[in-house]
């Protein structure tokens, strides 16, 4: 069985504290319902993943150090008698490390992706940073300015830049400079460039 590529593993982890599975369906009071796809869990899940990507590239040591924050700060968080004692704007401070990690680690793909020529991944994940930078942004306004009615629009963009994010490093995890196997890495090959052909290569030359 191949072992998970650092950014697979911080996709699945992602995607555990992204989703959500509350239980029981009716409890009392209203409060007390426990996420089972805990987001501890998945943090542990982006951790694992983060800390092979830095040693494969230091660039990404500042989204592991935002990667143990956001795990610490989901423990209590996934209490619900801790949890419903917060507000809004409580609920989008406890959240601001998990925003600081998503925008980390999308900011240093791009940036590495630039350096190997990787024009269009480069994009994907600049237009992630910025849609990341406005969800950090938006509760401010919803919130400090009370325009309430930018609350659906808030939810609908964070769903949308979740799941962009998700699919987003599924979709280049086996990239060798972040750690992958390269793109026929999971079949046993490996990729390698096209080479000019040399005397003595079993080919007649004219």
């Amino acid at each position: 069985m191949t072992t998970p590529s650092p950014l697979q593993r911080v996709a699945l982890g992602l995607l555990v504290v992204f989703a959500s599975a509350t239980w029981p369906p009716d409890p009392s009071p209203s409060w007390a319902r426990y996420d089972l796809l805990a987001d501890p869990v998945g943090w542990a899940l982006v951790l694992w993943g983060v800390l092979a990507l830095a040693r494969v590239e230091p660039r990404f040591a500042a989204a592991r150090t935002a990667a143990v924050v956001a795990g610490l700060v989901s423990v209590p968080l996934w209490l619900p008698q801790l949890r419903h004692l917060l507000d809004a704007s409580g609920e989008w401070a406890a959240s601001l490390p998990q925003l600081a990690f998503c925008l980390l680690l999308a900011r240093q793909v791009a940036r590495a992706a630039q350096e190997h020529d990787e024009r269009r991944v480069a994009r994907r994940f600049a237009l992630l940073v910025t849609g990341l930078t406005v969800l950090a942004l938006l509760p401010v306004v919803v919130l400090g300015g009370g325009v309430e009615g930018l609350g659906p629009v808030t939810a609908l963009l964070v769903l949308l830049v979740d799941v962009a994010l998700v699919w987003s490093l599924f979709a280049v995890h086996r990239r060798p400079w972040l750690g992958g196997e390269g793109e026929a890495g999971a079949s046993g090959r490996t990729t390698t460039a096209a080479r000019p052909r040399e005397e003595g290569d079993g080919r007649r030359t004219g």
